[in-house]
């Protein structure tokens, strides 16, 4: 007669567990392993389980606290290690701690698959990235239908910046394990690196249809509807994410980018104050961007005060300079010498230097370095400062100079309400006025007509920056809005456009080929000067209409540190500036062009021009 085996309800009860956790029906596997840790408090294999279950409903500190207690009741045991590593993963952990949690998973089982991933990606946030290579090659040999070490080698390959590559892997990692959000989210970064934006927005679409609920890639797109100047789209996308979990802080700083885009400063700086008290200390970008917010609203003290945190800013272009002497920090200098240095592109520095007048008169001695091509027109406008090619890697040089200022900076002391604006010095750069003259007597009917200067475009042809500017054909109706001459201010511009603005404006449109509108900053400022108005995209074309008083009408988006809050930009009294809806096509402001343009050379024409060049 057979013995039977006698029944073990707190197995039954485990296995039970399993496979509704197998099968996706988590908070019935819950209820099992309660069930046992009732009996059995210290049930180590429960504990864990219990542990797995929370981290997979999206609870993954309460998934760390059952499985320290499981390892508490068995520390021997490698997956316990291996999934508390996941878990803590999940909250944020520092890489050092889960690179210690998985080497101790290792240590138990040299082979646990989960661990060897972990520390993959730990030693990946680590930048020990050859190690990490390692380990996930020697995974996808191992484990070739691993989809999480597929994703994970891709952000490792995309950290290194071998983006062709890291797409590779993403899609491997869709091909196997397509229910994975995450694999997507992923993809979609990569292809943002590859400035392959269309594409990706495809894509997104797709996995948003896959999974209409997820968060994570509703973020994705905000991010990616963001970086393509479609924010009136990615906002709704970003207020959803948030609206899932107002508590994490990269979503936050999401929308807030959005609101500021979109012109809601106030909104914009709401949010991020939000973000900034949840982010951890040092989260670089969060300041930067809630500047421009409190610029964009008008708030210039408390948005120049904190200015200066774009140097802490990955994204942005700005590189901070290490000096052996101190910052003026808005005190007496009367008896010092102050360098001045740039950090940020021509339209900034010619903006920024019409405070230059103001600080020589607080300083003994004013220095300015500048870009070569720069200083000629420096020194034409400001002949009682000393000049210097900009060499930041210059070590060497004598420090002869007591204090340095940065020249955007230094409007946190000299421009921290509207009236220092109209008080000062307007224009604040100068020209050749006897080149200027010898350029207008080359353009036939100078005396009959208005000159119009014009200039469509930047060299940066960026898809978030282009989709402000016009192509050649889009910006011709302007060359018919007023019976005038109009003159090329379109630096770099190539001869295709030309021929056409040129076939198109029946002989009034005119551009000088012996003048490099790019490099020859003198030649572009005595060019400019001859013009009644000049009608240009948000580029230096237009600031140096703005430097010279040159009546002007730009066209471009939301700009806080050009705008501060109002609707024409103060630094420029002679500017108006027509806003561009990213909503809509550029060529749709038109019309508002045409009116600003005629209302313009209403007030100014003939008599400015004629004062400008007496």
């Amino acid at each position: 007669m057979a013995t039977q085996t006698a029944a073990n309800p707190l197995r039954e009860k485990m296995m039970k567990g399993l496979s509704y956790q197998k099968s996706g029906e988590i908070e019935k596997a819950q209820r099992c392993y309660k069930q046992v840790l009732k009996k059995v408090p210290n049930n180590a294999d429960a504990l864990h389980l219990l542990g797995v279950t929370y981290r997979q409903l999206g609870y993954p500190k309460r998934a760390v606290e059952f499985i320290q207690k499981a390892i508490g009741a068995n520390a021997n045991q490698a997956p316990f290690y291996a999934n508390l590593a996941r878990a803590m993963m999940d909250i944020g952990t520092d890489p050092g701690s889960l690179l210690a949690v998985s080497e101790k998973a290792l240590s138990l089982n040299p082979h646990e698959k989960e661990a060897l991933n972990i520390k993959g990606i730990a030693l990946t946030r680590l930048e020990q990235s050859e190690e990490a290579e390692a380990i996930f090659q020697r995974l996808i040999v191992a484990y070739p239908d691993f989809g999480d070490v597929y994703r994970n080698y891709g952000i490792l390959l995309r950290q290194n910046k071998d983006y062709p590559k890291a797409l590779v892997f993403f899609q491997k990692a869709i091909q196997l394990t397509p229910d994975n959000p995450q694999n997507y989210i992923e993809r979609s970064r990569c292809r943002q690196e590859l400035k392959d934006y269309d594409v990706s927005r495809e894509e997104l679409t797709e996995a948003l249809r896959r999974f209409p609920k997820n968060a994570d890639l509703k973020h994705e797109a905000a991010r990616l509807l963001f970086s393509i100047s479609q924010t009136h789209v990615g906002v709704t996308f970003a207020e959803e994410a948030v609206e899932d979990n107002p508590r994490d802080f990269h979503r936050l700083v999401t929308l807030a980018v959005h609101y500021l885009m979109l012109g809601r400063g106030h909104e914009a700086i709401e949010t991020f104050l939000k973000a900034k008290k949840l982010a951890p200390e040092g989260a670089a970008g969060i300041d930067w961007n809630l500047s421009l917010s409190y610029l964009s609203t008008g708030d210039l003290i408390n948005g120049w005060a904190t200015h200066r945190a774009r140097f802490a800013d990955k994204m942005s272009s700005s590189q901070s300079r290490e000096f052996s002497v101190p910052e003026w920090d808005g005190e007496d200098i009367s008896d010092k010498t102050v360098l001045v240095w740039g950090d940020q592109g021509l339209g900034d520095a010619l903006k920024c230097g019409t405070m230059l007048p103001d600080l020589s008169a607080l300083a003994r001695k004013i220095i300015v370095e500048l870009s070569e091509k720069a200083v000629p027109l420096y020194k034409k406008s400001f002949p009682d400062m000393e000049f210097r090619i900009k060499r930041p890697d210059d070590t060497d040089a004598p420090v002869d100079y007591d204090v340095t200022a940065n020249i955007t900076d230094i409007a946190r002391f000299l421009r921290t309400d509207l009236d220092q604006f109209r008080k000062a010095k307007s224009p604040a750069y100068s020209f050749d006025k006897d080149r200027a003259r010898s350029f207008l007597a080359r353009i036939p009917d100078a005396d009959e007509k208005p000159i119009i200067g014009v200039a469509w475009r930047s060299k940066n042809l960026q898809k978030y920056r282009a989709r402000y500017y016009l192509s050649a054909p889009d910006f011709a109706p302007v060359i018919e809005a007023v019976d005038a001459i109009y003159l090329n201010l379109q630096y770099m511009a190539i001869q295709k456009e030309l021929d056409f603005l040129s076939a198109k404006a029946n002989g009034r449109f005119t551009y000088f080929e012996d003048v490099d509108l790019f490099d020859d900053l003198c030649a572009a400022a005595d060019l400019t000067a001859i013009c009644d108005l000049v009608v240009s995209a948000n580029t230096s074309v237009a600031d140096m209409a703005g430097i010279l008083g040159v009546p002007c009408v730009r066209f471009g988006p939301v700009e806080p540190p050009l705008l501060l809050g109002q609707s024409s930009p103060p630094w420029y009294p002679s500017m108006k500036y027509v806003y561009v809806d990213e909503s809509k096509k550029t060529s749709e402001i038109l019309p508002e062009i045409f009116g600003a343009m005629k209302r313009e050379l209403d007030e100014v024409y003939p008599h400015s021009r004629l004062e400008r060049l007496k």
